[in-house]
């Protein structure tokens, strides 16, 4: 899921009291929006946006919310080392940023990953990413199964293209 925030979210508060089990929260009349403040939410599952219920109290806790229809809003409950636990009509509900937010950053892709100019990003399994480094003049990126990375940079011969690559690309434009 992609992470979203808002530095222009405005709290709000429960409309109903919601359970431990519960895993919808719905917000004062026409007041989503503004706790939003702008971050998407749909498509469903698509988004991740941190929230905490009764912050700042022994009954805080923080939920993901990913996805919004009206003043309802899908939630992931416990998070970020809260527990799961009973809010009432009225609780606050603020927009917060977590350490669980931070230590996200810190497994993204780095841009100092790449190192020189024309370096680009590569997966090699589900869930790894690295840099494969730039070809050479002329070089074309390739599908290789045989590639560590899966693909290879390949000088295209006359030959496999039936005529050099200006011809190619002049045929194309004709």
């Amino acid at each position: 899921m992609i992470r979203v925030y808002s530095s222009i979210s405005v709290e709000t508060i429960l409309s109903a009291s919601i359970t431990a089990s519960q895993t919808s929260i719905v917000v004062a009349t026409g007041t989503a929006s503004a706790l939003l403040g702008g971050a998407p939410l749909t498509p469903a599952g698509t988004y991740q946006f941190t929230l905490a219920l009764d912050p700042d109290t022994v009954n805080e806790e923080l939920v993901f919310a990913t996805y919004i229809s009206g003043d309802t809003f899908t939630i992931t409950r416990g998070c970020a080392g809260t527990s799961a636990i009973t809010h009432a009509s009225g609780a606050t509900v603020r927009h917060v940023l977590t350490s669980n937010d931070l230590d996200y950053f810190n497994t993204a892709v780095q841009p100092s990953t790449l190192t020189a100019k024309g370096d680009t990003y590569v997966a090699t399994a589900a869930g790894a990413v690295t840099r494969l480094a730039v070809g050479t003049d002329g070089q074309v990126l390739t599908a290789d199964s045989t590639a560590t990375k899966g693909v290879a940079w390949t000088t295209i011969s006359s030959g496999s293209t039936g005529g050099s690559i200006p011809d190619v690309f002049m045929l194309m434009g004709a």
